[in-house]
């Protein structure tokens, strides 16, 4: 009976630890790749013309974002792929950083499962939501 009681606490123990070790972490739920699902484009129209607003939602839209558990983030930008270091805030604000840069940038904001990130142009504003992919 004192083994079998023995055993059952040392299953209750691994089981215990098991689903401890799997628990979901804020950093964790970035763990992967998100693509561009909305794109907001906010310009002066007296400074932009219809054509350069498409072409700068078309190009938002080419937007990959991958992050690694080992921290990289890879930016895929059409043929391009920009790497760096990726962090993630308590408010959920995600920074990233180039390897040879000490500048911290701003990504965006993880809320709900959702990235967005906000650019701020001469001509205006650009709002691009990032979902991850399934």
């Amino acid at each position: 009976m004192k083994s079998l009681f023995s055993l059952i606490s040392i299953v209750l123990i691994g089981l215990a630890l098991a689903f401890s070790s799997c628990s979901s972490t804020p950093e964790s739920k970035l763990l992967g790749t998100w693509k561009v699902t909305e794109v907001k484009v906010n310009f002066d129209g007296q400074k932009a013309d219809p054509q350069t607003i498409s072409q700068v939602e078309n190009r938002e839209k080419q937007t990959i974002l991958k992050f690694t558990s080992d921290s990289t983030l890879s930016i895929i930008d059409g043929n391009n792929t920009h790497r760096s270091l990726w962090t993630l805030g308590d408010n959920g604000l995600i920074s990233y950083q180039f390897e040879k840069d000490q500048t911290f940038y701003e990504l965006g904001t993880l809320k709900n499962n959702v990235i967005t990130a906000t650019s701020s142009t001469s001509l205006g504003d650009i709002v691009t939501i990032f979902e991850k992919s399934k």
